[in-house]
């Protein structure tokens, strides 16, 4: 057992194999045979599946607003389908990805073919919701003919003020308005498009970080690689060591805490402290970027109270030029932060985006009826958005006689954070102190007048040089990013899992 996972690891990066649900093992055969961590007397249930037309149902009832939509070509993966499938823990979005079938594509084609793909999806969403209400209405007015004060229930409509569409880089996360259900309590659900085209189901397997989230659903049946359903069949996945950077290390825990056991081959556990265990205290494995919360190892079982980020995080292994587009979230699966912002919140934004030069963090947005502004290759600035946005900045930066030198650093990057101490505060210190003024009324009235004027001045230059930017972005030709979500979640750079596990890592080798 030990060397077929180990196998399985090492290949999994290159295989075509896939698996349906038929192929699944009713019965978990994982053996211990390599450090796992786990929970005592943990048992996370894993609903019996024979084939997919069980789950098609249950997916139909979780998302019904799908079933009028086509999903050819899209397949749904990640946290939502292994929800449905355990029923053990819920999920918050659902991950759509676009499967070409074709591997003579060329990359050009692929990207066009992908990115429409995508649109026509939320057209098809927007379409449907948009005609179901036309048709209620028309019932209503019918009715309305014989029985004056009959209406239909709100409740039977869509609100389609609140269908929203953003999208970061290679993202759209759409929040599409519901209806009610009783056993659903959600008003919207957030469904999150990924615009990298992937040759084959198999391609798109092989991308999965955590191997049991590397579940599809994807023309009407359930599939799996080889390690995903492994993962599957024994609720746990494998840290091998070769990621760590900050958004992988928190997906680990997740899937740790909604009842994953984690195996770690590389985790030597005789070097684990034992000595706090027989007072019934707990030992802290510190590994680089995870700590262990240990109450026992038993063998290769390593009983783990809690697993918990270290902090603070040292992310070095993402470059600058990666690290620098990470916008307003860190990966694809991290929704809220594109999709929860108001419009007032995006435009200060993609304002500062401007200000840095960050175009790939830009958020293209469209609401309601205007949807397909999110389908523009950047985001509209005004000047109206500029003179509002910067009015805002202005009262928040110096308010209540109280200076957010934060804020000012933040929205100001036309002075360096020393230059605009010096004139927001160190200049009239200095003036005053040379009039020898009392302390006590240095920041009366006369600071208050001060501060307007400065910042007065501030702002118009930052708007004017927002301006240049914005005539020099506008005659520049439009070439799409290569920066994806993908590659600001990579891999690390790490050649070895040793510097993942640290003074506890031990070699592993794969038997012929």
């Amino acid at each position: 057992m030990e060397q077929n996972l180990v196998a399985l690891v090492a290949n999994a990066g290159t295989t075509t194999d896939v698996f349906t649900l038929a192929d699944v093992s009713a019965v978990r055969n994982w053996d211990y045979s390599l450090p796992t961590l786990t929970q005592d007397k943990r048992f996370t249930e894993r609903k019996p599946w024979s084939d997919s037309d069980a789950f098609k149902k249950a997916f139909f009832e979780t998302y019904p607003v799908l079933k009028a939509i086509s999903l050819d070509k899209l397949a749904a993966m990640g946290g939502a389908v292994l929800s449905l499938l355990t029923t053990d823990f819920s999920t918050k979005d659902l991950d759509l990805f676009v499967v070409l079938d074709d591997p003579c594509m060329s990359p050009e084609a692929a990207k066009a073919f992908t990115d429409d793909r995508i649109k026509r999806f939320i057209r098809d969403i927007y379409e449907f919701m948009s005609g179901h209400n036309v048709a209620l209405k028309l019932v209503e007015e019918e009715k309305q003919k014989t029985k004056p004060d009959f209406s239909i229930d709100a409740s039977k409509l869509y609100n389609l003020d609140q269908f929203r569409v953003r999208r970061v880089l290679n993202v759209f996360t759409v929040t599409v308005p519901v209806l009610r259900q009783r056993h659903d309590y959600r008003s919207t659900l957030t469904i999150q498009l990924v615009s990298t085209p992937h040759v084959s189901l198999a391609d798109l397997l092989r991308q999965v970080d955590i191997a049991c989230t590397g579940v599809a659903y994807y023309h009407n049946n359930v599939w799996f690689s080889p390690l995903s359903k492994f993962a599957f069949e024994n609720l746990c996945f494998v840290v091998d060591g070769s990621r760590s950077n900050s958004a992988y290390v928190d997906r680990v825990i997740k899937y740790f805490d909604r009842g994953f056991d984690v195996i770690m081959p590389s985790l030597d556990t005789t070097k684990v402290r034992t000595r706090n265990f027989a007072f019934g205290e707990v030992e802290v494995v510190d590994l680089p970027k995870l700590n262990l919360v240990v109450r026992n190892v038993k063998g290769c079982k390593v009983l783990v109270q809690a697993l918990k980020k270290r902090t603070p995080f040292d992310d070095g292994d993402l470059d600058d030029a990666v690290s620098a587009t990470a916008g307003c979230f860190d990966e694809y699966t991290n929704s809220d932060g594109a999709s929860e912002l108001h419009a007032g919140a995006i435009i200060h934004h993609n304002i500062r985006c401007l200000l840095y030069g960050n175009f790939d963090g830009f958020i293209v947005a469209g609401e309601g009826s205007n949807y397909a502004l999110a389908f523009r290759s950047r985001p509209t600035i005004t000047d109206r958005m500029l003179v509002n946005s910067f009015e805002s900045v202005k009262n928040d930066v110096y308010k209540n006689s109280t200076l957010n030198v934060g804020k000012l650093v933040a929205y100001f990057p036309i002075l360096t954070p020393s230059q605009l101490v010096e004139r927001t505060v160190t200049s009239y210190v200095a003036l005053h102190e040379g009039q020898k003024r009392s302390r006590v009324v240095f920041f009366d009235a006369a600071y208050d007048r001060h501060m307007e004027s400065v910042l007065d001045d501030l702002v118009a230059q930052q708007i004017a040089d927002a301006k240049a930017k914005i005539v020099e972005l506008e005659a520049t030709p439009f070439v799409a990013t290569t920066v994806t979500v993908e590659s600001r979640a990579k891999p690390s750079t790490t050649k070895s899992p040793e510097e993942f596990f640290g003074a506890f890592f031990k070699q592993v080798s794969v038997q012929a």
